[in-house]
């Protein structure tokens, strides 16, 4: 029997919550089952972050379905339910910043950044706006700040 095989025996592995799940079924493309235990997530919530957060992924799950004005919406909800939800915050940039207002999603990343300046999604969006705003040297700031938090986030997880 290989290592990992009796290490499994003996610390089996705990089964994801909703939240992970149904973030396992979005990045499989499975819509049906990633919103039904978003849906759960947000049920068992126990906190208004967390609540936040599975509305965050609700709207991702209406984006890929191609439904913005329900992914707005669950956004919305998302930061009203706790204005401190940096994804949310991050997704909402993104689609300011698909509807042209750069301005608006460089002012979403920021205030981002303000509450999690090691979350690199929101670097390397601001990254992209200051591109599209034609400010290069931040622009490659950002980048290069972005690169540097995602290999600590990869090593960490190593």
């Amino acid at each position: 029997m290989s290592f990992f095989a009796r290490l499994f025996r003996i610390a089996p592995v705990v089964p994801a919550g909703p939240l992970e799940r149904g973030s396992q079924a979005l990045r499989a493309g499975d819509l049906v089952e990633a919103e039904r235990a978003f849906t759960e997530a947000l049920a068992a919530a126990d906190s208004e972050r967390e609540r936040a957060l599975a509305h965050n992924k609700r709207a991702l799950v209406a984006l890929a379905r191609g439904d913005r004005p329900a992914a707005e919406a669950a956004l919305d909800e998302a930061l009203r339910t706790y204005a401190a939800c940096v994804p949310a915050m991050v997704n909402a940039g993104n689609l300011l910043l698909e509807d042209g207002d750069v301005d608006g999603a460089i002012a979403r990343f920021e205030a981002a950044i303000l509450l999690d300046p090691d979350y690199p999604e929101a670097h390397h969006n601001l990254g992209v706006a200051f591109r599209r705003a034609g400010r290069r040297s931040d622009a490659v700031r950002e980048l290069r700040r972005a690169t540097g938090l995602e290999r600590r986030r990869k090593n960490d997880r190593s």
